[in-house]
């Protein structure tokens, strides 16, 4: 069955977003809303993403974050860029999607391109997402199971997160979130 971005878990994403965030160590920090205000994130949505999608809205906009705004840049940015659609997998496509939405797509697609090959698949590993790496991806979903698949990503974000240089400082609240993630997919795969 093809995923949807509407059947997503988007109570899961905005939880553990939050509001708004005017973090200094952020990365997102160094293009804060221009009011002065030092905020730089919304729900997980930068300024600088919002204000790409929307260049003709105004801050007062990122404040509110009306949920079609937000659904648009998480399907436009996150979603469309793993080809989210094409996977035979709600909750692979989710995740992938979910990475990218915390670390840009080429991370869960490179990661993806790695497991499909150590898993007998041949694929070049370019962190692009074509129609040969959606097709292995859905082979080898259908021979191993979504369950399966998922828990090879897991496992590969899980040490992704963990090399990153910040793990320090927002580790704790990262493997939280992934925990809470793999606890709703359990639930559908």
């Amino acid at each position: 069955m093809k995923s949807n971005v509407l059947n997503c878990n988007f109570a899961y994403i905005k939880k553990w977003e939050g509001g708004l965030s005017k973090d200094p160590t952020d990365p997102a920090s160094r293009y804060p809303v221009p009011d002065g205000s030092g905020y730089h994130t919304n729900i997980g949505v930068t300024w600088q993403a919002f204000h790409a999608h929307f260049p003709n809205l105004k801050p007062a906009d990122f404040y509110l974050m009306p949920d079609n705004l937000w659904l648009q840049i998480y399907h436009d940015g996150y979603w469309n860029a793993v080809r989210a659609d094409e996977i035979n997998s709600q909750v692979v496509a989710e995740f992938m999607a979910d990475w990218a939405w915390g670390s840009g797509a080429y991370a869960p697609i490179k990661n993806m391109q790695i497991i499909l090959n150590k898993n007998n698949f041949g694929c070049a590993v370019d962190g692009v997402i074509g129609k040969v790496t959606i097709s292995q991806i859905n082979a080898f979903i259908a021979m191993k199971g979504e369950r399966y698949v998922f828990d090879s990503l897991y496992d590969y974000r899980t040490s992704f997160l963990k090399s990153i240089n910040t793990f320090w400082k927002y580790g704790v609240g990262w493997m939280n979130r992934m925990r809470s993630f793999r606890d709703y997919a359990y639930t559908i795969c």
